[in-house]
């Protein structure tokens, strides 16, 4: 009699699981078919895949306060949404991007993009060994390069919106987590290996005109204010990156003339006056993050030390270089 019930029981809890479930799949289905239409896309059966592996994004996203990305739980769910996403793209045509707008949707908190919710950076790529980083931070370079000029043909203001931000974080995590893909002992050792890496240097270069391209194409975002200011801080960071490169790999502070004389340098002259200006009138996370990243000098930005050496090497690029130097000093002496 008591085996009986238990197995009334273990029958009852099934039930009720499966009943969940589906209601839940049910849920999600009609949550992500009325934010994303089929209607409005020009390639369903290609949009359909990617909407599926949405519904495991979803699964992931609910699951994930209680589970860890690489927990048994959340394996089945990530090897489904990686199996929809790849059917997606391999039916696209191939001016299409659109399988990178959402793989970047997908995966930014999964591999450690962005920060991750709870700082779960269990199947984050900057844990990989600097080998297999090195392959996959190619792999986002290589979404870089063909981004700008491609198409997306699901149109839809959602989407639209984060073409931007897709881009943002991709060029971000690129050149933010650069140098994990340098042996060393500490980060001192990589970072002057990347400093001295010829090719990263070329392709820093190719990305800050990408970049570019982006911008001019791309509407920024329903945020449009907070992405502007992440794209401004992004150009001063790379171009200033380039600057101090470029002195490692040829050994040397003397600057040519078309890095004095270049749009490069007048453009990142006139964003860094608008970022101090935002530092110096926004109280926000968004305007402490850009302070900290690229004029904190005892976070050891590099940005001041370059903007001191345009100050020192390009006479035509005076006063602006002083003054911008002054105003630094100004933002660290408020901070001390």
């Amino acid at each position: 009699m008591k085996r009986y019930k238990n197995k009334i029981i273990i029958a009852l809890a099934l039930m009720s699981a499966y009943i969940f479930i589906t209601i839940w799949q049910a849920r999600t289905y009609e949550e992500v078919h009325a934010m994303y239409p089929l209607s409005k896309s020009k390639n369903p059966q290609a949009s359909a895949e990617f909407l599926k592996a949405m519904e495991y994004r979803i699964y992931i996203k609910e699951l994930h306060p209680f589970f860890d990305y690489d927990s048994f739980v959340m394996a089945p769910l990530l090897e489904k949404l990686d199996y929809h996403l790849q059917k997606g793209k391999a039916l696209l045509p191939k001016d299409s991007v659109e399988d990178i707008v959402w793989w970047t949707l997908f995966y930014k908190e999964i591999y450690g993009l962005l920060v991750p919710p709870r700082n779960d950076n269990s199947l984050a790529y900057e844990n990989l060994p600097y080998q297999e980083f090195a392959k996959v931070h190619d792999e986002v370079y290589e979404m870089i390069m063909r981004y700008p000029e491609g198409e997306v043909y699901f149109n839809l203001k959602e989407i639209e919106q984060f073409r931007f931000k897709a881009m943002a974080i991709l060029v971000g995590f690129y050149v933010d987590r650069s140098t994990r893909r340098y042996q060393g002992k500490t980060q001192k050792e990589k970072s002057i290996k990347a400093a001295n890496d010829v090719v990263l240097y070329k392709n820093l270069q190719k990305i800050l005109k990408k970049y570019k391209l982006v911008y001019k194409k791309i509407n920024l975002s329903k945020n449009q204010q907070f992405m502007e200011y992440e794209y401004l801080s992004d150009i001063v960071y790379i171009y200033t990156k380039l600057i101090m490169n470029y002195t490692f790999i040829y050994k040397t502070q003397k600057l040519p003339t078309d890095i004095c004389y270049s749009n490069n340098s007048q453009l990142i002259i006139a964003y860094t006056n608008k970022l101090i200006k935002f530092v110096e009138n926004v109280k926000s996370i968004q305007s402490q993050r850009i302070y900290t990243s690229l004029f904190r000098e005892k976070y050891t930005s590099f940005v001041p030390t370059v903007f001191k050496l345009l100050d020192y090497r390009c006479e035509n690029l005076e006063p602006e270089t002083s003054k911008i130097v002054q105003r630094i000093e100004q933002l660290n002496k408020k901070d001390k």
